[in-house]
């Protein structure tokens, strides 16, 4: 049994227009002790997914588990379950930062002792101590994303939800982030459910990706294993440079296993695959045909980034998400 189970969960709402299909019918688990990256373009149902999970929405059909429990049938026991570091900060401007840690543990039901105990810890292991006594206003950024990280990834609780965790925050701030999350996830044992635009980031930290496009899911598995499925290319390189390079374009768009064509510079270009099992002779002959002398051709590997845009265009694969 995973920490996280959606099983056929439809979501709508309603617009000028009548009903919208935010999140159409998708069904996927999440494994405990694991960072699951949940990614799709702005509209495309991951923000909405993620609320359902977290008991916010309520879906229209389908059913969600969280640690077994019904997200429907007990969401206090639910909410008792799962910590969320939402994308804005949302520190209290009249409470310095050990106050507010500890306003955050009280408030998830600990002691007064228990929660400046852990207050404590959290501003040792997130490097707060010399900027316990601050407000808000005080902070930059990076310090505040800081604080709400500690406050989320030290609640003992068995599912985390980050949502764009390093917003704002500078490389070097950024990188020291992933590692606490990381150290947190190994320690704790938690499961972290996490949203970000940067790309790298979710190639860092997933385990598993889940990806998202119109309300349905479109690819899932570990960033390394989309990479294998999804970013197979070939780079063609030419003595004589291209000089229609349109034309190319359309006859090796007439392949079956060719998914796009793209110009790298004057004498080469970038062939995008579906497979790689068949197409390397029939884009060494359709390139020929186009009277270019093709001096080198060989298999490379897209990044995660690249992968993911093809992905989105291509549309779908496993099963499926808007909003």
């Amino acid at each position: 049994m995973g920490i996280v189970e959606v099983m056929n969960v439809t979501k709508k709402f309603p617009s000028s227009n009548g009903e919208v299909v935010a999140v159409d019918n998708i069904s996927f688990k999440v494994k405990k002790g694991r960072v699951f990256g949940i990614l799709g373009p702005n509209g495309a149902g991951k923000t909405t997914t993620l609320r359902m999970i977290a008991t916010i929405y309520r879906p229209d059909s389908g059913r969600i588990l969280v640690d077994g429990i019904d997200v429907i049938e007990n969401p206090n026991q639910v909410r008792k379950r799962i910590a969320y570091m939402t994308q804005e900060p949302d520190l209290s401007p009249a409470l310095s930062v050990r106050d507010y840690i500890i306003y955050y543990f009280r408030f998830r039901g600990l002691s007064k002792r228990e929660a400046r105990q852990r207050c404590d810890y959290a501003l040792k292991t997130f490097n707060l101590k010399e900027h316990a006594y601050k407000k808000p206003f005080q902070l930059s950024t990076g310090l505040k994303r800081r604080i709400q990280l500690a406050c989320v990834l030290l609640s003992n609780t068995p599912l985390v939800f980050l949502d764009e965790p390093t917003a704002g925050i500078d490389p070097k701030s950024k990188r020291e982030t992933w590692k606490l999350i990381e150290e947190m996830v190994k320690e704790k044992g938690m499961t972290v459910l996490l949203t970000s635009h940067d790309l790298y980031e979710v190639e860092y930290l997933a385990d598993e990706v889940l990806i998202i496009n119109r309300g349905r899911i479109v690819a899932q598995g570990a960033p390394s294993e989309l990479k294998e499925r999804f970013g197979k290319t070939l780079r063609v390189v030419t003595r004589n440079p291209i000089g229609d390079f349109e034309r190319l374009k359309r006859t090796l768009m007439e392949l079956e296993d060719v998914k796009g064509v793209n110009p790298i510079s004057a004498n080469s270009f970038e062939v995008q695959l579906s497979s790689l099992d068949n197409p390397l002779n029939e884009v060494l002959q359709a390139t020929i045909s186009q009277e270019l002398e093709v001096i080198e051709i060989f298999a490379t590997t897209l990044n995660f980034e690249d992968v993911y845009l093809n992905i989105i265009d291509v549309g779908g694969e496993v099963d499926g998400e808007t909003q």
